[in-house]
């Protein structure tokens, strides 16, 4: 199968080239950038120079691939990854063989998480599944400070072979800042949408297990020791060694912020 990639980036000097350089089976390669002010789009031209490249200040990240989706054709197969994120050669020979029925537009696609070098499987839940490969067609939900397939669509096939994910290399308190936000997103998300998903709309589908279990012990000051015996005991994230431990300590970090976030006074409606 052919496709193409939609990056997004932001002051992603570190780790654009990484990425850009896994894309080489893709065809075309389009860049969002959201006013980066660090060297990533020099970078990016240079690893890559047949990258189209399109500036556009960060709104969400629904609205900034489904703006980048706008540069593809309506059938085109566009894999979608982030700056910090790479092509595996697995995914790459799955996607070569891939033959999508007619029908299809989307599949959810599981990353492997990496820190301080080493894969961290365990603790990481591996594996989550996010929506990563669309026709062009497609357009996508905002969700939290993520984004999501449409309901309507139910649930998506899945390819096996992961992407990989390089989330902490700019340490400590890029990462601390960021999940700030998220958690301020997804505090907002919980206030709004109550109990969450039913058990039956959650039995054959991993995000929206998630989704559920989010729901369910929302702000219970039990929700960060929950998530980290899940992952650390249950998902046997101890065996990760030292990165699942330090993996499993910031998962713990972010599920305090989200629980204070909803502890505090709603924002204005």
């Amino acid at each position: 199968m052919r496709f193409g990639a939609l990056v997004l980036s932001q002051d992603e000097a570190m780790q654009i080239e990484g990425c850009l350089r896994s894309l080489e089976p893709a065809d075309p390669i389009v860049l969002i950038d959201s006013g980066s002010r660090d060297a990533t789009l020099a970078l990016a031209r240079q690893a890559c120079p047949r990258i189209e490249v399109l500036e556009r200040e960060f709104s969400t990240f629904a609205d900034q691939r489904n703006f980048g989706l706008a540069r593809f054709a309506p059938s085109d197969w566009v894999l979608h990854l982030d700056a910090d994120e790479r092509l595996t050669s697995e995914l790459a020979a799955e996607l070569a063989a891939l033959e999508p029925p007619a029908d299809a537009v989307a599949y959810n696609l599981a990353s492997r998480t990496f820190l301080a070098g080493r894969q961290v499987l365990r603790a990481s839940g591996f594996p989550v599944y996010q929506t990563r490969l669309t026709r062009g067609s497609f357009r996508f939900e905002q969700v939290g400070h993520g984004q999501k397939a449409p309901a309507v669509l139910g649930t998506l096939p899945v390819l096996k072979a992961p992407y990989d994910h390089h989330p902490f290399e700019k340490g400590f308190d890029h990462w601390r800042a960021r999940h700030e936000r998220y958690a301020a997103a997804e505090a907002q998300i919980l206030r709004m949408v109550g109990t969450g998903p039913s058990l039956r709309a959650i039995w054959n589908d991993p995000i929206a297990r998630r989704q559920w279990l989010s729901h369910r012990v929302s702000g219970s000051a039990l929700r960060p020791m929950l998530a980290w015996l899940y992952l650390m005991v249950v998902r046997r994230g101890l065996l990760d060694g030292r990165p699942g431990w330090e993996y499993g300590r910031r998962r713990w970090l972010y599920e305090r912020m989200v629980v204070r976030q909803l502890r505090g006074p709603a924002p204005p409606a």
